[in-house]
């Protein structure tokens, strides 16, 4: 898809379309939908990387967003387990692996 495509399907021009891209205006809420729908991801997809923190937003290590990535595909795919009793042996599996590796670490 070309930039003037892109800017059309979302209904600005492609001028604004650069400035977005090159950082010169920061993207607002109600565009983001929008332009995440036309690229086929989630207005999520915009901030992988990134994390915000006290300091504002920041750029993640790769151990970091490889982290927080995982940690999203987990929370995400949790969400759709409808079983209540599987969801707690998934937790109860998860919280003692983390305490077995806190072990291991001794």
């Amino acid at each position: 898809m070309t930039a003037e495509s892109l800017a059309t399907t979302i209904g600005i021009p492609a001028s604004r379309l650069a400035d977005l891209e090159e950082g010169r205006e920061r993207i607002a809420a109600n565009l983001m939908r929008p332009l995440a729908r036309a690229l086929g991801a989630v207005p999520a997809d915009f901030f992988e990387g990134f994390s915000v923190t006290a300091r504002g937003v920041v750029r993640l290590s790769s151990d970091d967003a490889r982290a927080a990535d995982e940690e999203a595909r987990l929370t995400r795919d949790f969400a759709l387990i409808r079983d209540n009793d599987a969801r707690q042996l998934i937790l109860a599996l998860v919280s003692s692996y983390a305490a077995f590796g806190e072990l291991a670490k001794v």
